[in-house]
């Protein structure tokens, strides 16, 4: 029988001594027990603690809730205009290769953006409508390893109906993804990035 000294038993890996320890209880070594516990105890205390799974819960929260209120803007547009799917069909035919954009997701939140879907960045959460050639987008956008205060708003949208419309790619990192418009504008609160989109979906939806 192997005799287990504190040295031997602190030599082992991980996986070694939760098996020595599972092996002691099976056999009912109390002693040698009670070293494994105390071992993995000691172990457990030093190891750095994972930043956090609170954090990212906190994330995952937030980029929830943003999904909502995005979509509560969609269903409040989609009350004011017409974003049909068939509707837009209508409006584009003859436009090659034409696709109509669901405004929300299957789930009825807002749609999953590339480059989070990429792993790029930390949120990028949008809703969107297509019409002919024209895409417009409003979305929520939170790049990596950056504090929650740090998400903003955008609208995307052609620069003929975007109002004071900046390069996308001037003002946030697009990690060289093409994007569906060639201009934005960026917000600080949703209720403005949603006015912008207000007007933008004014010009070529209503």
């Amino acid at each position: 029988m192997v005799d287990w000294t504190d040295d031997r038993i602190g030599a082992l890996s991980d996986s070694g001594l939760k098996n020595l320890l599972a092996n002691a209880e099976r056999k009912s070594v109390d002693d040698l027990v009670a070293r494994c516990r105390a071992e993995l105890e000691k172990r457990n205390v030093s190891k750095p603690r994972k930043a956090s799974s609170k954090a990212r819960s906190g994330l995952k929260d937030f980029e929830h809730e943003m999904s909502l209120q995005l979509a509560v803007v969609g269903r409040r547009m989609a009350e004011k205009y017409d974003l049909s799917e068939e509707t837009a069909k209508v409006k584009s035919a003859g436009v090659k290769g034409f696709r109509a954009h669901k405004l929300v997701g299957s789930d009825g939140h807002a749609k999953l953006g590339g480059l989070q879907r990429a792993g790029f960045v930390a949120i990028d959460r949008y809703i969107s409508y297509r019409r002919c050639s024209d895409i417009v987008s409003l979305g929520v956008f939170l790049p990596k390893d950056q504090d929650i205060s740090e998400h903003r708003f955008f609208v995307i949208a052609p620069q003929e109906v975007l109002d004071g419309g900046k390069p996308v790619d001037a003002i946030r990192d697009n990690h060289g993804q093409k994007q569906s418009a060639d201009s934005a504008l960026m917000f600080d609160d949703l209720e403005a990035a949603a006015d912008a989109f207000d007007k933008v979906l004014a010009r070529i939806a209503a």
